[in-house]
């Protein structure tokens, strides 16, 4: 072979050379870019203090709104009849039951209520009891719920033929005694249409009755509260 032909010979190789390795730069996978790893979401920081929790109605104590202790007694100056003002006092207590006299200077009734888990109720009445004696061993002569669990607005019950329903936890009153925040309020209806509002107070028990009959009415309010 002579030498023009073997020069050509090496060019033509070289050119197919310069050509497959053209082409396989071209087909040569290139390498995926890293894709970033997602920024996680910012976290709540944990509060130092847990909010107070609600009591539900089991841990409710409802003794609060109606404290009686032997020798507890409440004074009530009234308005819009002469036996509005009158002195409650706890004579006798028994377990659950308490024995309370009422004497609004023209006669003397014996009371008796029992504290249960979740109602306060008035079991027994005596009028014209004078000698003050202990009755709490008497059969029952009633059932009416005055005050029952839970403790909010909306809480509806019927006893005796009275209808119940309490309609503030919030209420501020201003009695001889003082003036008080967060006091509970009970409408009570009775089936003639005429009502009472009765407002409680934790720790004092009731400081106001209000008797409404179409436009008359009669309140009796706390002047003054022993407990020692």
């Amino acid at each position: 072979m002579n030498k023009g032909v073997l020069y050509k010979c090496l060019l033509l190789t070289l050119a197919i050379l310069l050509i497959l390795t053209a082409i396989s730069g071209c087909t040569e996978e290139q390498p995926e870019a890293p894709v970033p790893e997602p920024t996680p979401a910012p976290t709540e920081p944990e509060p130092t203090e847990k909010p107070p929790e609600t009591p539900t109605p089991s841990e409710e104590d409802i003794s609060l709104y109606m404290p009686m202790k032997v020798d507890y007694i409440w004074q009530y100056e009234g308005e819009g009849n002469e036996y509005a003002s009158y002195t409650l006092r706890v004579e006798f207590e028994e377990g659950n039951r308490y024995q309370l006299t009422r004497d609004n200077g023209g006669t003397v009734i014996a009371d008796i209520y029992e504290v249960r888990k979740d109602s306060i109720v008035h079991v027994y009445q005596a009028g014209e009891s004078y000698d003050h004696t202990n009755l709490l061993k008497q059969p029952n002569n009633l059932e009416d719920i005055v005050l029952k669990l839970p403790i909010q607005v909306g809480n509806k019950w019927v006893s005796e033929e009275n209808s119940y329903e309490i309609i503030d936890t919030k209420a501020t009153i201003t009695v001889p005694y003082g003036t008080f925040n967060d006091c509970v309020v009970v409408k009570r209806t009775y089936k003639d249409g005429s009502e009472d509002y009765l407002h409680y107070k934790e720790g004092v028990g009731l400081l106001q009755s209000e008797f409404r009959t179409n436009d008359f009415k009669v309140f009796s309010r706390l002047k003054n509260f022993s407990n020692k």
